[in-house]
């Protein structure tokens, strides 16, 4: 068991203060390598800290807990005071870090999901991410008819900065091509960030995961398929290599509209061998929510491309491309 699985407290019902003193002790132990087969010639040696509190001259009455950090635990376990529970609960030693506003809600999710519909983890990490991709669903659709419009005004932006193409960059009427640039688009209600913003929204899930992760001993040692712990990597790397095929397949469906060819490059390389790299060390449970959710709107992406929509957004970007050709 990892140290950080474990939470310790005290409450002393009779404190004096000047009269209490504390002891420590440091000391190491040796214990087997392997606790499944003990072999006296394979040890390892542990570090040992102990403390004593108490008052020399009076009876001292302290309670303590030493445990694991399960949720159902933590939320049973409160001072006591004449035998009776006061205070709040030590739930709250279960640290999720700044995200921990979404990571709490998502973790009591995931867990009546694991115990009212599927008794496995991994498949309730599935079902989780199949309900957040559906509900993201309408974004999708609005970033799309945002792309649309950006095509349709990407002739009129570009008469726009040919006008401005002889002033150099430092130029202060450089500044007045983009607010050109962005009065047309806000004329026209296509706002740039729309295109963005289900990948923005995400982000916040994919770090409340990592958070969850890392500090929910329910998930330590959770198996799945091939995995034997979600919060841990996977040993076979296999969702990192998903995760970035996924994410490569993702920005081969999705329209890029009015990209230059650095910024096509960032997203459709760059960012897909950033997320392998981080998803390679990380958590499992972590890469296969990201996985998951990158099929999901993968799929979600191949079926509004095949709209009315989507011709239309394809067509466009078609036409677009002969004219550049020629």
């Amino acid at each position: 068991m990892k140290s950080s699985e474990f939470a310790g407290s005290r409450w002393s019902l009779r404190e004096r203060s000047q009269s209490s003193a504390m002891v420590t002790f440091h000391n190491d132990i040796k214990v087997p390598a392997d606790l499944n087969h003990p072999d006296p010639a394979k040890q390892v040696t542990l570090p040992v800290i102990g403390a004593a509190v108490g008052t020399p001259n009076a009876p001292t009455s302290v309670h303590l807990f030493v445990g694991p950090k399960a949720t159902d635990v933590l939320q049973s376990v409160h001072a006591m005071v004449n035998g009776k529970p006061v205070g709040p609960s030590l739930e709250p030693v279960v640290d999720l870090g700044m995200f921990g506003i979404i990571a709490k809600p998502l973790f009591l999710w995931l867990k009546w999901t694991h115990d009212h519909w599927v008794a496995n983890w991994g498949w309730s990490i599935m079902i989780l991410t199949i309900i957040i991709n559906l509900a993201l669903l309408p974004l999708r659709m609005t970033a799309m008819k945002t792309s649309l419009k950006m095509q349709k005004l990407q002739p009129k932006m570009e008469e726009i900065k040919k006008r401005y193409e002889k002033y150099p960059m430092r130029d202060p009427r450089r500044a007045q091509m983009n607010q050109e640039i962005w009065d047309l688009q806000r004329k026209e209600g296509a706002n740039p960030v729309m295109g963005c913003l289900p990948l923005l929204l995400q982000l916040p899930f994919l770090y409340a995961f990592y958070s969850m992760l890392a500090n929910a001993i329910e998930l330590r040692h959770a198996p799945w398929l091939w995995i034997k712990d979600l919060s841990s990597p996977d040993p076979m790397h296999i969702l990192p290599i998903l995760t970035v095929a996924t994410m490569l397949l993702m920005t081969r469906l999705t329209p890029q509209v009015g990209m230059d060819p650095t910024q096509r490059m960032m997203m459709n390389i760059m960012s897909p061998i950033m997320f392998g790299v981080f998803t390679w060390a990380a958590a499992s449970g972590l890469a296969l929510y990201w996985t998951v959710g990158n099929i999901i709107g993968a799929l979600q992406q191949y079926a509004m491309n095949r709209t009315h929509l989507g011709k239309e957004l394809r067509e466009m970007q078609e036409k677009r491309a002969r004219k550049k050709n020629k």
